[in-house]
């Protein structure tokens, strides 16, 4: 039993590429809460209305009425932008603030994202991670990932891929003989504990900035858009769209 057991209880998880309005409105209600309204506004919105966005939602849903705006708040959520040759640029796990250190909701929506993926024959999965940040680095490489062969820059930082097939990561970080029920309550022993915590630390506190509104000291950018179809002829990798720098 931890802190967060009894909340996990009453969690629903889903993975879908597409968003009603009740989700939506969720979406941007959250982004709002945590401090990112330009989230869903400049990026998430304009992408729900393509193809490709893939989403895993950790949401509550109120008793009464279970339907309308306003009927479910999201915990927490990962992302999955499904790019050229298939390939999924992933975001981080993003997740309210109570859920901070709510390692076990973070690993049972990492297991649903990725068993989707891994479903849908999805060849790879990967993170845009600033160049020389190390720490991000170790944590993709002891999760499986491993530098793959496509960069990309903004005006301040070069980026290098760290992708792997969804199937290796679920391996690596020992999701697949976890149950989800498991994850939730924290029933993990140290090493996968400290597998997890690792992963998701690492990834969140790289995607801070970019988050802040501070693209310069983005140590990680999210997977929200497809690197390889924004490439101009013969031209150099223009970076992730995103917030001014400060």
């Amino acid at each position: 039993m931890t802190v967060h057991s009894p909340a996990n209880e009453s969690v629903r998880m889903r993975v879908s590429g597409e968003a009603d309005l009740e989700t939506r409105t969720a979406l941007a209600t959250f982004c709002r809460r945590n401090g990112y309204p330009y989230l869903f506004t400049e990026v998430l919105e304009p992408l729900l209305s393509g193809r490709g966005l893939v989403l895993a939602l950790a949401a509550t849903e109120r008793p009464w009425p279970p339907k309308g705006i306003g009927s479910q708040t999201i915990e927490a959520v990962a992302i999955a932008v499904l790019g050229t040759e298939d390939r999924a640029h992933l975001t981080p796990v993003l997740t309210d603030r109570r859920n901070a250190t709510n390692i076990g909701l973070v690993g049972a929506l990492t297991k649903h994202l990725l068993e989707y993926l891994h479903e849908a024959d999805v060849p790879s999965a990967g993170y845009l991670v600033r160049q020389g940040d190390r720490v991000v680095e170790r944590a993709l490489e002891q999760a499986g990932f491993a530098e793959a062969d496509f960069r990309s820059s903004t005006d301040f930082a070069d980026y290098l891929e760290f992708s792997a097939p969804p199937r290796n990561v679920i391996d690596a970080l020992g999701l697949a003989r976890l149950r989800v029920g498991d994850l939730l309550a924290l029933s993990l022993d140290g090493a996968e504990l400290d597998r997890l915590a690792s992963y998701h630390f690492a990834l969140a506190a790289g995607l801070t900035a970019y988050l802040q509104d501070s693209l310069r000291y983005a140590a990680v950018l999210p997977g929200l858009i497809d690197p390889v179809a924004t490439l101009p002829p013969a031209g150099v990798p223009p970076g992730t769209p995103g917030p001014a720098a400060t």
